[in-house]
């Protein structure tokens, strides 16, 4: 969310940080912000509509980014400009070419006003899980042996293709005993009778991505299989249930965390609670074991305990959740008991 108040201009270069405030699919551009107004610098195609955010276009050349900077600067009364550190060296040559502008690089600003989505943001993570949402119900009518762990994943992604994502993120697909690697990459493994099956995907609707995980049993569970399932299944509502502004991030974690360890499985959780989500898949706070940053109203986090058994398998549960100042709002609604398929 940007802030009220933009104490030194500042030259956004990052392409996702540009998307943040134009919300184009488009990369060729800067924006420029300051007290009194808000440039996109556009240097790609044409626009047909106009622009969010309060800004105003400009079609440039892109030799033409400093002379049109030091003109706003001056516009604006200022000879002081922040400046992204990711910014491609030609455009930052270009603003050394003005010696009386004083330049900062800066890291991190425009991501920490990403942290907290309004309400606009929210929508398009929402759809982005009903895709994903849907493409779990889709996947459950075709999951049998026999199948590649390859197959099923080109399987979700087309589902998602075709309910309207307009990208995808990585697709884990991990069966059997490549379950207890949480980041397998699907291979032509053939799916057997008796596995675990982990599913975590997701897709991108105007740029937002969504991010769930399932895990099922191909044929009838055993008893160890059920108890490691439950296990997780606990961890994971118990962490949404406690989910709320104002907690640190790694007292979500621990919540998870203790309810594991203490069914038995200590060391097996391998990874942390959450991620912050967004124009990125991995961004802002996240649930992590030791984050001491404070959960924020409108701060949007994946929440996915898992339990990994080298040479036996694994499970992880992943929903997205919104926080609000007295719970969560979970976006993914795909059933979460154990499907014995």
């Amino acid at each position: 969310m940007l802030p009220a108040h933009i104490s030194t201009p500042i030259l956004l270069t990052h392409p996702v940080n540009t998307r943040y405030l134009h919300h184009l699919p488009m990369s060729q551009g800067a924006v420029y912000l300051s007290d009194k107004q808000r440039v996109f610098l556009n240097w790609g195609r044409p626009l047909r509509s106009p622009l969010p955010n309060g800004l105003r276009s400009v079609e440039i050349d892109k030799l033409q980014v400093g002379e049109t900077i030091n003109a706003l600067l001056s516009a604006d009364g200022y000879d002081a400009l922040e400046v992204e550190s990711s910014i491609p060296h030609s455009l930052f040559l270009q603003l050394e070419a003005f010696p009386h502008l004083s330049l900062s690089l800066v890291e991190g600003v425009a991501e920490s006003w990403r942290e907290t989505k309004d309400s606009w943001e929210i929508e398009q993570l929402a759809q982005a899980c009903r895709i994903t949402d849907d493409a779990f119900s889709h996947i459950l009518t075709l999951l049998r042996p026999g199948l590649t762990e390859l197959e099923v994943a080109a399987e979700l992604e087309h589902s998602m293709r075709l309910g309207g994502a307009d990208g995808m993120n990585l697709t884990i697909v991990a069966s059997g005993p490549n379950s207890a690697s949480p980041h397998h990459w699907p291979t032509s493994r053939i799916l057997e009778k008796g596995d675990f099956v982990t599913m975590d995907y997701g897709c991108t609707v105007n740029g937002y991505h969504s991010d769930m995980t399932r895990t099922v049993v191909l044929g009838k569970a055993t008893d160890e299989q059920k108890r490691i399932y439950n296990t997780v299944l606990h961890a994971q509502q118990s962490a949404e249930d406690f989910l709320r502004a104002g907690i640190l991030s790694k007292e979500a974690d621990l919540v998870a965390r203790r309810i594991i360890e203490d069914a038995g499985y200590p060391g097996r959780f391998l990874h942390n609670l959450g991620h912050g989500i967004g124009l990125d898949i991995h961004e802002g706070t996240g649930l992590t074991q030791t984050g001491e940053g404070r959960l924020q109203p409108g701060m949007v986090v994946s929440i996915e305990p898992g339990i990994y058994i080298e040479g036996f398998g694994g499970v992880r549960i992943e929903d997205i959740a919104v926080v609000e100042e007295d719970g969560c709002n979970v976006l993914e609604v795909s059933d979460k008991q154990l499907f014995e398929l």
